[in-house]
């Protein structure tokens, strides 16, 4: 007897055939795969849709019960990390730039896995392939530093993912492998000191305008950082006494320094100069844009005292690419400070955390003023060409 006829393709490009039992089937990877009834194609091509990335990858589909998966996918599970981090944002417990780098390693996480893989599909294959693309760039391979950054986050992803959302751990410690000592050494013998030299700190103080002046000034005289200038307080200044008492941003770390003469001239004209126009945020601050607006950093790698910063160096013919940043001033002034042999002073200035085993630091109840006077008259004597050190 044979057998009746197979039913036809409901349309052109239908992409299952009717098999002999009666359901529409396709063949995947060399094994054949049955998604339903030949009476209900309908149903049966929505299944293969469900289930055909996972196949054609050689994965186990996640199986559905009323509509609804038993399992997140990866996307779903990094939107749950991101809401976290965007709550500690708000919080002011990280910066808005920290957010940032967490929602693009995502972003990268995604391109490379899919945002629709499910969690307990992801293995070790998968992560080697995450760590190799995390050293692809769009101009070559991206410096280890770089990388380095994105699987320190990617950890911290995955961590949160095995602690609050997955059913079996995903087992990223060894995929997800940092750049080695070797590799980041290598980079830094590459790119030589980030130092400046006397001679250019002066040549920028002379050609900077009226806010950068005092900006440059507060780098090689107390250290400060981009986001140091942008967001420093007003009423943390007491220009008559000479002295700043701002912790640091980033840490919290309490930190006083006393000012310079011309420093201190520098910011009473920056104050002077400041927009008549304030924008809310900026109201309270040292620096503020023309526009009213805040010189902080605003979350991504667009810093605008970096970028007018860069501006100056390049119309002085002194920028080297990832050498003569801002944040150069501050490394410049703890090498010139630390010639004093007075690390405490120069730690304290610079608003640095001690290690948890510094037991001198647990002890040690202040670091006096004249201690302070000492690194920054000795800062101030090197940038002045009075010492000379070899």
């Amino acid at each position: 007897m044979k057998n009746p006829p197979r039913p036809l393709k409901p349309y052109p490009g239908f992409p299952l055939t009717a098999h002999r039992n009666g359901q529409w089937c396709k063949k995947i990877r060399g094994k054949v795969f049955y998604f339903g009834p030949v009476a209900d194609w309908q149903t049966a091509l929505a299944t293969y849709q469900e289930q055909r990335d996972d196949l054609h990858a050689g994965r186990t589909p996640r199986a559905r019960h009323g509509g609804r998966v038993d399992c997140l996918t990866l996307g779903e599970a990094m939107d749950r990390f991101l809401s976290v981090k965007k709550l500690a944002q708000e919080a002011g417990e990280i910066r808005g730039r920290t957010y940032n780098e967490y929602e693009a390693t995502c972003d990268r996480i995604s391109d490379s896995l899919g945002s629709s893989r499910w969690l307990d599909n992801v293995d070790e294959t998968d992560l080697a392939k995450l760590r190799a693309d995390f050293a692809k760039g769009k101009n070559g391979t991206r410096g280890p530093g770089t990388v380095k950054g994105d699987v320190t986050r990617a950890r911290m992803v995955f961590l949160y993912i095995n602690e609050y959302l997955a059913e079996k751990p995903i087992r990223y410690r060894k995929a997800l492998k940092a750049p080695s000592r070797k590799q980041l050494r290598a980079v830094a013998n590459e790119r030589g000191e980030r130092l400046f030299g006397a001679a250019e700190i002066r040549a920028m103080i002379r050609a900077a305008s009226v806010q950068l002046r005092a900006m440059i000034l507060l780098g090689i005289n107390c250290g400060f950082g981009n986001n140091d200038c942008g967001t420093l307080p007003l009423a943390r200044l007491d220009l008559d006494a000479g002295w700043h008492d701002y912790w640091r941003p980033k840490t919290h770390n309490p930190r006083r320094c006393p000012l310079w003469p011309e420093t201190v001239k520098a910011l009473r004209e920056a104050i002077a100069a400041r927009s008549e126009k304030i924008a809310t945020d900026a109201t309270g601050l040292v620096f503020v844009t023309k526009y009213g607006n805040s010189w902080a950093d605003t979350g991504d790698r667009n810093s605008p005292v970096s970028y007018e910063f860069r501006k100056l160096l390049k119309t002085l013919g002194i920028y080297r690419h990832r050498v003569t940043s801002f944040y150069t001033l501050r490394r410049t002034f703890e090498t010139i400070g630390q010639t004093t042999k007075d690390q405490v002073a120069v730690d304290f200035i610079m608003g640095h955390i001690a290690p948890s085993n510094n037991m001198a630091a647990v002890y040690r109840q202040r670091v006096f003023d004249d201690q302070l006077r000492n690194v920054t008259n000795h800062v101030r004597a090197w940038l002045g060409g009075l010492v000379s050190i070899e």
